[in-house]
């Protein structure tokens, strides 16, 4: 049997304990990607479409139903006269397009509240939820013909802005780990 010297010795404990701690950081490396790809997939990316879609469907509401496209007139216009057409209109676009979209919004982030980055939850996410909540008193209200009902809990109008930042951070981290640079072009590394 042939004795093994220490340089060879060490060299394979170096070999080993390189390939351990390699292997180690990949492992890490793809646990954060898959993370990233779960919290896009599954919570920011649901959010941030359909809050946005919430938004841009309120301002075509807007638009469509009053002269001037302002918000404000449209709100007085359901406020002053809720059997009015301003007043059916948005009674329908609630139930159609907004109060879905917004049920899906709120599902995410009830649903999936684990992906969240903060330690907290946002206070917008949390004023979402509950205005879903109400509203669901409020349709049945509506159902039974209290056409005047409002919900005492607004739609958080900067939940958008907050969707936007955080899918934003996400995808700047999911290319970061990718080694993908702004131009979408892999970097070697």
């Amino acid at each position: 049997m042939s004795k093994l010297s220490l340089p060879s010795i060490l060299a394979a404990t170096a070999g080993y304990l390189f390939t351990y701690w390699n292997s180690r950081i990949n492992k890490e490396r793809e646990a954060q990607i898959d993370r990233i790809n779960e919290q896009l997939r599954d919570l920011y990316g649901p959010l941030l479409a359909c809050v946005s879609a919430t938004q841009h469907a309120f301002n075509a509401m807007v638009r469509q139903h009053t002269p001037d496209g302002s918000r404000e007139d449209f709100v007085q216009a359901v406020n002053d006269d809720p059997e009015g057409i301003a007043g059916k209109a948005y009674r329908q676009w609630i139930q159609e397009v907004l109060q879905p979209l917004n049920v899906r919004a709120s599902e995410a982030i009830t649903q999936r509240a684990d992906l969240l980055e903060a330690e907290l939850m946002e206070p917008l996410l949390l004023q979402l939820v509950a205005h879903v909540s109400a509203f669901k008193v409020i349709l049945k209200r509506w159902q039974q013909g209290h056409v005047a009902e409002r919900s005492a809990i607004p739609y958080p109008d900067k939940i958008v802005d907050f969707a936007e930042q955080e899918f934003r951070k996400m995808k700047t981290r999911q290319a970061l780990l990718l080694g993908i640079s702004n131009g979408g072009i892999r970097s070697k590394l």
